[in-house]
């Protein structure tokens, strides 16, 4: 194992690679900061070290100076190149030591204390974190879902809304939002379908940050849409509002279920499980699943199959939850296959998302959550094993 002998060392910069921050381009600072050192050729006299997260999630990137003690937030390299020589603008301190005074730059925010120690009526939070899209429509829809489902809520929760990506508030903003609101007790629940890497990795490391940064604060998390009877009714739905009889016997027609695809073995165990319980629901001779990216059959696969078991009308039926990107493809596809296979009929569904009988899911899995039953406290869990074991580096 190496060990630096800092005998000459002057100063020791931190560097935030927590969640938030690594998010942000940590990394790249990072080497920035050792690359100008290296350059500078002051390796003996600044060391540096990667950390875990400093607590000023909204100043990110965040780089810690010491023996002087100020703290900086770092969004371009110039900036990283001149934490090395202290010649950073005042822009982008957080904090300085000054005489013995710690001040705040005037462009940054008081932030939440560690340790919250109130008198007074203590109140709970519900948060729901959605999975964000590059498309605002799609960002704002679950926004006007959680809008309507929270007069079903009961008034005593703060109820807030953030995205796992893409979107704004993020999952940290989110978190700090339910605290400024004087939570002591936050909920997180994701509105998210099938348990994959968001659910197990991205959202758990989230609430484990902040429970770091907030000791104080009781955390618990909510389990994923997954399998449930509200699902199947959805389903169905979707398919009779482009015509077709969920009650009827259907010759030479195809369905096919499409989902957005995961390299999770158990996130495909359970779509391929509800497609067998939507396929014994209805009545049609051809019932197939494709995935639109990172596992098979494609999309492309699964139109083929539907052809060649004899199907004159296709049904595509995406299993996605907000509109976006892949919609946008989708439709480009049937378009494609309607021109490749003039013969068929082909008609894509509207998409999954958030139906009002979703919010007897999401409600049911917030309750859930307060009885300690969900099973995302085992995934919280799981998660603190697998980064004993295997590390984490936070990115998605």
């Amino acid at each position: 194992m190496t060990t630096w002998n800092l005998t000459p060392m002057q100063r020791h910069i931190l560097i935030c690679n927590g969640a938030t921050c690594m998010g942000a381009g940590a990394e790249e600072v990072t080497q920035q900061i050792r690359n100008e050192i290296k350059e500078s050729k002051l390796d003996d006299v600044i060391h540096t070290s990667r950390t875990r997260c400093n607590g000023r999630c909204k100043d990110k990137c965040v780089v810690i100076d010491y023996p002087k003690g100020t703290w900086y937030s770092v969004q371009e390299e110039k900036t990283s190149r001149a934490i090395v020589h202290e010649n950073v603008s005042e822009e982008n301190i957080i904090y300085s030591l000054h005489e013995g005074e710690r001040l705040r730059g005037e462009s940054r925010i008081k932030g939440i204390d560690k340790y919250r120690k109130r008198k007074g009526k203590k109140h709970k939070a519900v948060l729901f974190v959605g999975h964000g899209s590059r498309l605002e429509a799609g960002n704002e829809e679950v926004r006007q879902f959680v809008s309507r489902m929270e007069p079903k809520i009961d008034p005593q929760y703060i109820v807030q809304t953030c995205f796992l990506e893409f979107a704004s508030p993020n999952i940290d903003d989110g978190i700090q939002a339910c605290i400024e609101a004087g939570a002591d007790e936050i909920h997180v629940i994701p509105i998210i379908l099938l348990h994959a890497g968001h659910s197990k990795l991205h959202i758990p490391a989230e609430i484990e940050e902040a429970r770091v940064q907030f000791p104080d604060i009781r955390f618990t998390y909510g389990q994923t849409i997954g399998i449930h009877d509200e699902i199947f009714e959805i389903l169905k739905s979707r398919l009779q509002e482009v015509g077709f009889d969920t009650s009827a016997k259907h010759e030479n027609t195809a369905i096919l279920l499409i989902a957005r695809g995961s390299s999770d073995l158990e996130a495909k165990e359970d779509f391929y499980k509800i497609s067998h319980r939507l396929a014994e629901q209805i009545d049609v001779p051809i019932f197939e699943t494709a995935f639109m990216g990172v596992t098979t059959p494609t999309v492309e696969q699964g139109v083929e199959t539907c052809i060649e078991r004899g199907a004159k009308k296709i049904i595509m039926l995406p299993y996605f939850l907000f509109t976006g990107i892949l919609m946008k493809r989708m439709a480009h596809m049937a378009t494609e296959f309607s021109r490749e296979y003039p013969n068929i009929e082909i008609t894509i569904a509207n998409y999954f998302g958030y139906h009002p009988k979703l919010q007897n899911v999401l409600l049911e899995r917030l309750q859930q959550t307060i009885d300690g039953t969900s099973t995302g406290m085992q995934d919280l869990e799981n998660f603190r094993k697998y980064v004993e074991e295997n590390g984490y580096e936070h990115h998605h």
